[in-house]
C-alpha cells in the first residue's frame, strides 16, 4: 500500500512539474482562454467564500498564487502551500509583499504535514482533491476538520466527471470523480476534541462555477462551502429531505414514475405544456425553484436558448442533476441552496419558475415578495404546487399534512399571496382534475411494468409507489388535496 501511494505521489509531481515548466496562469488552469476565464472566475470563486476578514486562512494547493493575494488582502494571517518548489516560489515573487503571508513547499498528502488543532479559521483550496487518491481525500479531510476551528469552513473546488481545459496532456492522472463522492467524505467525517466533544461539517452550500456554465456550456467545475459544527447541532429540513423523503434510491424510484429527469406530476407532458405559457426568448434567465434533478431546466435551455439556474435544498437532488448535466452543453447552472435564505440582486431573472416545491416552505409571503424583487419589470413567475381546498381539513388530511410538514393554502388564497406581494395579471387555476388523470396514468404504467420495477428496485419500493399514488388519488377525489396552477407578472 504505501508503495502505491508513493508511485501516485511520484506521478501527479512529475505531472505538474511539466505542466508548470512556464509558470503562467495558462499553464496553471490548463486551459488556452485561461486568462480570460480567469477574469470571470475568479471573481465568482471569492464571493463564494464566508467573511474572512482578519481570520487566519490556509490555503493548499496555491499554485502560483492566483488567490493568494486576493486571500492577504484581507485575511489576518495566510498559509499558502504548494508541493512543487519552483510554484511555490513564483507565488512568493508575486505575492511575497504581503507581510500576513507564509510560503510552504509541502504535500498535502503526507502525513508529516500538520497544523495545531482548531488553529484555522478557513481552509481553502482550487483543484487540489482532483490529484490526490481516494484514500488520500479521506485522510485530508480527517486532518482538516482537526486544524479549523469550530464554527471555521473549508471551501474547495473540483473538475468532476471528466476535464474542461484544453490543454494537450500526453498522460492525465487526475481523478474526475462524481460530486457524491466528495458530499458523502466530508459529511461523514468526525472528529472529537481533547474533552471528548464530538464535531462535524455541515454543508452551506454546493454549486456549479457559473464562469464556466457561461462560457464552456460546462457543469463539472463544482464548488462545495462546509463549517465545523457540533455533531449535536439541529441540521432540520436539509437532513430531512435526504436521509428521509430523497434518499438516493427514493429518487430513482420517483424518476420511474415521472420520466427520465423528473420528480414532478406529469414529468416532460406538464413541463411542455406550463412551460409553453411563459413565451420564453433566447438569452432570457430563468431561476427554477425546488429544480429537483434537472428535467424542467434541461428542457427549457435546450429548446428556448434560456440561461437557467437551479436550485434545490436537497444534496441528492443537485447531485443527480449534476450528473444528468454532463455531455448536454447547455447553459443551465446547479446550486444546493435554500430558497427562504438565499438572495438575488433586484431584477435579475426574466421568470422564476418553481414545480411541486412551496408546499415545504411555511412563510409563502414573504417568499413571494423575494419572487416580486429578484424577477425583472414584465417577468412572470410560475408555480404549480399541492393545495388543500377551503376551510378546515379533516383530521386525517391534517396528520397527512402535520407528518409531510407541509403547508397547504386553498387555490384562492394562493393566489391572493401572490397579489398581496405585488404581482397582477395572477391566474390561480385549480388543476386537481388534470392531477387526478395524470396521477391515473402513472399508477396504471407501474402496475403496467411490475416486473421490470421490482427487478430494478424491491417488491417493497413497489408497494410503497403503488400505495403512495392510491393515496393521493383518494384524497384528491374526495376532494381534501387540490393542485394549483399559479401565473402572475410583475408590472
Amino acid at each position: 500500500m504505501a508503495a502505491q501511494v508513493g508511485q501516485e505521489r511520484e506521478i501527479q509531481k512529475n505531472y505538474w512539474a511539466e505542466h508548470s515548466a512556464d509558470l503562467t496562469v495558462e499553464a496553471m488552469m490548463l486551459d488556452s482562454k485561461a486568462a480570460d476565464l480567469d477574469k470571470e472566475e475568479r471573481p465568482e470563486v471569492l464571493s463564494l467564500l464566508p467573511p474572512f476578514e482578519g481570520k487566519s486562512v490556509l490555503e493548499l494547493g496555491a499554485g502560483i498564487g492566483r488567490f493568494t493575494g486576493e486571500l492577504a488582502q484581507k485575511a489576518g494571517q495566510v498559509i499558502s502551500l504548494d508541493f512543487i518548489e519552483s510554484v511555490i516560489k513564483k507565488n512568493e515573487s508575486i505575492n511575497g509583499h504581503y507581510k500576513n503571508v507564509k510560503f510552504m513547499c509541502a504535500d498535502v498528502a503526507s502525513p508529516e504535514l500538520n497544523f495545531s488543532a482548531e488553529s484555522v479559521d478557513l481552509i481553502f483550496s482550487n483543484w487540489l482533491l482532483m490529484y490526490l487518491s481516494d484514500k488520500e481525500v479521506e485522510e485530508l479531510v480527517e486532518r482538516m476538520v482537526k486544524w479549523l476551528k469550530v464554527g471555521g469552513f473549508i471551501f474547495f473546488r473540483e473538475s468532476c466527471f471528466h476535464q474542461s481545459g484544453d490543454s494537450k496532456r500526453k498522460v492525465n492522472p487526475t481523478h474526475y470523480r462524481e460530486p457524491r463522492f466528495y458530499t458523502k467524505v466530508f459529511k461523514e467525517c468526525q472528529t472529537h476534541d481533547c474533552s471528548g466533544n464530538l464535531y462535524e461539517l455541515s454543508l452551506v452550500g454546493c454549486k456549479c462555477i457559473g464562469a464556466y456554465v457561461r462560457n464552456k456550456k460546462n457543469q463539472n467545475q463544482i464548488c462545495w462551502l462546509w463549517q465545523k459544527v457540533s455533531s449535536q447541532d439541529d441540521k432540520g429540513f436539509q437532513k430531512f429531505l435526504d436521509n428521509v423523503q430523497y434518499k438516493c434510491n427514493g429518487i430513482l424510484r420517483y424518476e420511474r414514475v415521472f420520466g427520465e429527469g423528473f420528480v414532478s406530476t406529469g414529468g416532460i407532458e406538464t413541463t411542455k405544456e406550463f412551460v409553453g405559457k411563459l413565451d420564453l426568448k433566447p438569452g432570457q434567465k430563468v431561476l427554477d425553484v425546488g429544480c429537483g434533478i434537472g428535467g424542467g431546466d434541461f428542457y427549457m435551455a435546450e429548446n428556448f436558448d434560456v440561461e437557467v439556474v437551479g436550485i434545490d435544498l436537497s444534496i441528492n437532488m443537485v447531485s443527480f442533476a449534476l450528473e444528468r448535466a454532463i455531455g448536454l452543453k447547455c447553459s443551465v447552472e446547479f446550486e444546493v441552496a435554500d430558497c427562504t435564505k438565499k438572495s438575488y440582486p433586484d431584477n435579475t431573472f426574466d421568470v422564476i419558475y418553481s414545480r411541486d416545491t412551496i408546499l415545504h416552505i411555511q412563510d409563502k409571503p414573504a417568499l413571494f415578495k423575494s419572487f416580486f424583487k429578484w424577477l425583472k419589470p414584465g417577468g412572470k413567475v410560475l408555480i404549480s404546487d399541492y393545495c388543500k381546498r377551503a376551510g378546515p381539513p379533516s383530521s386525517e388530511f391534517s396528520e397527512y399534512i402535520k407528518q409531510r410538514g407541509y403547508d397547504l393554502h386553498d387555490v384562492e388564497a394562493y393566489g391572493e399571496m401572490l397579489r398581496d406581494a405585488g404581482f397582477i395579471e395572477v391566474i390561480a387555476e385549480d388543476r386537481t382534475d388534470q392531477f387526478l388523470q395524470v396521477l391515473q396514468r402513472e399508477l396504471n404504467a407501474v402496475e403496467t411494468n411490475k416486473n421490470e420495477f421490482v427487478q430494478d428496485f424491491s417488491e417493497d419500493d413497489y408497494n410503497e409507489i403503488v400505495d403512495g399514488w392510491k393515496a393521493k388519488l383518494m384524497r384528491s377525489s374526495s376532494g381534501e388535496q387540490r393542485w394549483g396552477l399559479f401565473i402572475a407578472k410583475k408590472k
